[in-house]
Order: structure tokens, then C-alpha cells, then sequence
């Protein structure tokens, strides 16, 4: 499976390889472990992809991207859980809480 086969098939928002935030380690661990069905709980790996990133503590500017990404999910329960873990990243600035605060978060 391509790396785009695989993004298209769990319903990753194009905008996760336009902002560049698809690196090649975290696309290659997503794809060596997906089994046939797990299309049906896409958000899963969607999840697991924010959350590596928050466990990296990133800067401001990736804090909003990924608050843009939560905003394109398909899965805005899964993407409200998200943002409410993006809100207590020390990195989490004023621009970043005002677009958490587009839901009230």
C-alpha cells in the first residue's frame, strides 16, 4: 500500500501532507500496522497521529495546524478530545486558544 492509498483510506484530511505533518517514521509505523478493516475505525490512527505529535510538545505554529486538522476530521468527537489535549500544551499561545475557542473549547 502506498502512503497515499493508506491516508485516502483512513480518512486523513489532505491537509495533514499539505502542512507537511506526515513524516515518513510515523507514516511507516501507521502503515506496518494496519490489518485489513481497520478502514472501519479510521480515527484511531488519525488520533494516534495528533497524539504524536502533542507528545513532541510542539511549537505554536504546529499547535494551530493540528487545531486546523481537528477542525477537517470526520470524526469531531474523536477532533473535540483532541483539541481539549492541544489546550494544555505549554506551547498552546493566544492564537492557538483562539482558534481552540471556535467550539467554545
Amino acid at each position: 500500500m502506498t502512503a497515499d492509498e493508506y491516508l485516502a483510506l483512513m480518512q486523513f484530511p489532505k491537509e495533514w501532507k499539505d502542512y507537511g505533518l506526515i513524516p515518513e517514521d510515523l507514516l511507516s509505523q501507521l502503515i506496518a500496522t494496519y490489518q485489513p478493516g481497520m478502514e472501519n475505525s479510521s480515527e484511531h490512527d488519525r488520533n494516534g497521529a495528533f497524539h504524536w505529535w502533542l507528545k513532541r510538545s510542539p511549537d505554536e505554529t504546529v499547535l494551530a495546524q493540528l487545531v486546523t486538522l481537528s477542525y477537517l476530521d470526520p470524526d469531531q468527537l474523536m477532533a473535540a478530545d483532541v483539541r481539549s489535549h492541544i489546550a494544555l500544551s505549554p506551547h498552546a499561545d493566544s492564537e492557538v486558544r483562539g482558534l481552540l475557542r471556535r467550539d467554545g473549547a
